[in-house]
Order: structure tokens, then C-alpha cells, then sequence
């Protein structure tokens, strides 16, 4: 979906004349809007116009519903001069990849952690943080490897979950740890060496929302880094797993370790 919708996009910018149009609007579910908005900024590279995501937290049908005001705003915000993958909702415009939900009951429903919106759309409309602008032509950059899951470490937990979870043929893992990349020392790391020996992609990221990764600040991470882990930085949950299906699909050993390492949409700045 994520491919066939990046393809879609790219050839509705590619048209010219009385087809052309200034940017593109995307109506999405909240729930996993902020994952499409990752894989679509990781898919999309070069853009020259906006593309923006939003939805709404209550159907349009309610009476109370605020598709209307997030539709709205997000289309004056894909004719704003802001080329990259962008997720609109509640008064802001976040970067598509720093974006993630955190709310369930609120209208302002997705934040972006460590990372100013692009806009605020009150009273008046206040442009925060600079855009970023890639090299163009547009070019699609498709192809996720859905072989990845996620598994938490929790206090006492044995890394046989990690263990399972190379067992059962997933390419890559996202281990989510404690404060700054930290995990137990027994056995973790270890097991982490096991799947990086085996193939198998393993990504540290933080239990917390906030925050970089730093795997050198705790002799946990320490020794994850050490067994071969990646850091997902201040990337969100989504856009580290997102960002870690995208590159398996392109690479493995070392040369994904570098790949992944890159900044390629703002996802880590």
C-alpha cells in the first residue's frame, strides 16, 4: 500500500499543464497515519511540492467532527511553499517523520517529539521550522521488507522474545529499551550478537518519547553497540521501523549499517 501510494503520488506531481497542481492532500485513519507519513518521506525523494497527510479523530458524519477544519488546513498547507512529506492535524504541521499519535481522546492527537512543527495554523498562520528542501528531480525510492518487529525489554524479561523472533524469519528488530538505549546486561547483549551474527537487523530505541538514543551513555547499550546494534537516534517508533523495513529492502551487513545510519528526510534532525 505504501508503495502503490508513493507511486500514485509521484505521478500526480509529475503532471504538467492544466494538470498540474501546487501540492497534494492525502485523507488518512489516525492510527497509522504517522507510519505512511514515514515510509511515503522515505519513499518520495526530490520533492518540489507539499505533500500533506491528515484526518480526523471523530468521522466526518459526526456532528462534532474535526475532519472539516483538518482537511482545510491542511490543503492551504499543501500550497505553501513546504516540499517535503508533512502531517497535518489539531493546529499543527509536523514533519511526516518526526510525527507520531499520542493521544486517543484529544483533537490535537499527534506530536513530534524533539522536533518543532513546520506550522502552527492559529488566528494567524505562524511558519515555526524550516522546511527541508532535497536535491530534485522527484524520484521514488519504493520497497519495504515487512519482516521486522518490535519487541520491549521490561525489567526482569529474558531476551527469548528476541530470540523467537529471529527464529520465526524476521530480517530485522527493533528492541525498545530503557532511558537512553539501555538494556540488562545478562543475556542481552549476547542475544543481540546472535541475531546480528545470523543476519538479522537489531535497531535500540528508547521506551521514552523523548530524547535521543545514545548507546554509549549506560554499559547496557554500551554492550548492545559493542554486539552489533544500531541506535535509532531520536528517530519515533514509527519511523524506526519504518526506516528499518525501507533499508532491509535495499541492503544487508555493513552496507545497511551505513544506510541506515544516513539522515535522508529529516527523520534524525
Amino acid at each position: 500500500h505504501w508503495d502503490a501510494l508513493a507511486a500514485a503520488i509521484a505521478a500526480r506531481l509529475g503532471n504538467t499543464g492544466a494538470e498540474a497542481v501546487n501540492g497534494i492532500v492525502v485523507a488518512h485513519g489516525t492510527d497509522t497515519m504517522a507510519w505512511t507519513a514515514s515510509a511515503l518521506a522515505l519513499a518520495l525523494r526530490g520533492l518540489s511540492r507539499p505533500v500533506v497527510l491528515t484526518g480526523a479523530q471523530r468521522p466526518i458524519a459526526s456532528v462534532r467532527t474535526d475532519a472539516p477544519e483538518n482537511v482545510v488546513n491542511a490543503a492551504l498547507c499543501a500550497a505553501m511553499d513546504i516540499p517535503e512529506v508533512s502531517l497535518y492535524f489539531g493546529r499543527f504541521l509536523y514533519r511526516g517523520c518526526r510525527a507520531t499519535k499520542t493521544s486517543i481522546q484529544s483533537y490535537e492527537a499527534f506530536e513530534s517529539p524533539d522536533c518543532p512543527p513546520l506550522v502552527e495554523m492559529g488566528v494567524e498562520v505562524r511558519h515555526i521550522k524550516t522546511p527541508l528542501r532535497g536535491p530534485g528531480p522527484l524520484r521514488l525510492e519504493t520497497g519495504f521488507d515487512p519482516r521486522v518487529v518490535i519487541v520491549p525489554v521490561v525489567p526482569g524479561g529474558s531476551p527469548a522474545l528476541l530470540e523467537a523472533a529471529v527464529a520465526s524469519g524476521n530480517r530485522g528488530v527493533v528492541v525498545l529499551g530503557f532511558g537512553a538505549g539501555n538494556v540488562p546486561q545478562s543475556g542481552w547483549p549476547a542475544a543481540i550478537r546472535r541475531a546480528v551474527d545470523g543476519g538479522v537487523a537489531v535497531v535500540l530505541r528508547s521506551h521514552c518519547h523523548r530524547g535521543k538514543v545514545d548507546l554509549g551513555s549506560y554499559e547496557g547499550g554500551k554492550a548492545a553497540l559493542d554486539a552489533g546494534a544500531l541506535s535509532s537516534g531520536s528517530m519515533t517508533l514509527e519511523c524506526t521501523t519504518v526506516k528499518l523495513m525501507h533499508t532491509l529492502h535495499r541492503a544487508e551487513g555493513e552496507a545497511l549499517r551505513a544506510m541506515y545510519a544516513l539522515d535522508v528526510a529529516g527523520e534524525g534532525s
